[in-house]
This record gives C-alpha cells, structure tokens and sequence, in this order.
C-alpha cells in the first residue's frame, strides 16, 4: 500500500487523531501558562523569596503574580511579554546578580498601575483626587502587608 491510499483510506482518523492532539496540546499549554504565573511558582525561585514571603501576607495573596505583572489589553502581548520576563527572570537567577530586594523599573511600574486601576476601577469612581497613580500611597500592598516593614497588617 503506498501513502497515497494509505492517507485516502484512513483521512478521518488522521483529522480526527490531529484533532485530538492539538487539544490535548492546547489544554497542555494553557496549563503551563496558568502555573508559571502563579505565586506558588514564582516563589521557587532563591530571589523571589521574600516577594513571594510578603505577598503570602498580603490582601492580594490570592491573585496570581501575572495579574499584576504582565499587561493585560491584548493576548499576543500578554504572551511576548510572558516570554520576555520569564526569559529575564531566569538569566538573573542563573546568574545570581539579582539585587537584595528587587525594584521596578519605570514601565514596570507603569504596568502594575494599570493593572490596579483595571481590577480596582469601581473602587476609583469613588476617589476624588484620582491622578492614577496607585503605587504613589499603595505601593507596599502587595509586597511590604508585613507590619513590621510599616505595611497592612492582616487579620
């Protein structure tokens, strides 16, 4: 039987059998992008440690980091940048020169802010003096509800 035959004869298993496997592949993927963005994940990581410490403590311990940390308005983005950080975040820890308490930098910062106004926007309709800047006054909610670093403490 040469491939000609072989593929007419047996078409429909074929689609269906790659069907299957591009869901199994999908639901796979999805899997993986939902737990490398998790608190759980992100604090294996040595330099994550006290990230992932203060954020166990924090009124935000039950979000992912993602929905912080990465932007939000258009999937492909979200993906690139996923990657982008992911790939970043790796080279430092590899290389151990990750500073004592990591910072944001200024598009980081831009993003976390806009992240906060995203989740929190029925909350903004309240506020008078609104300049968008949230990390202004909040910026050791998610990271720093240690009191003894002068954060909310949690009951």
């Amino acid at each position: 039987m040469n491939w000609k035959e072989l593929l007419k004869s047996n078409a429909l298993k074929f689609v269906a059998g790659g069907f299957v496997i591009g869901v199994a592949f999908v639901g796979v993927a999805s899997a993986m992008l939902h737990a490398t963005g998790t608190p759980t994940f992100c604090g294996t990581c040595h330099s994550m440690e006290y990230e992932a410490k203060t954020f166990a403590m924090s009124s935000h311990r039950d979000q992912d980091c993602v929905e912080c940390h990465l932007p939000h308005d258009n999937s492909a983005i979200y993906l690139i940048e996923k990657g982008r950080t992911g790939m970043v975040d790796m080279y430092h820890e590899v290389m151990r020169d990750y500073p004592q308490r990591i910072e944001l930098d200024e598009d980081s910062r831009k993003m976390v802010n806009k992240n906060c106004l995203r989740c929190h926007e029925k909350t903004m309709s309240y506020v008078d003096d609104r300049n968008d800047n949230c990390l202004k006054c909040h910026s050791r909610i998610a990271h720093g509800s240690n009191p003894l670093e002068g954060g909310i403490a949690i009951k």
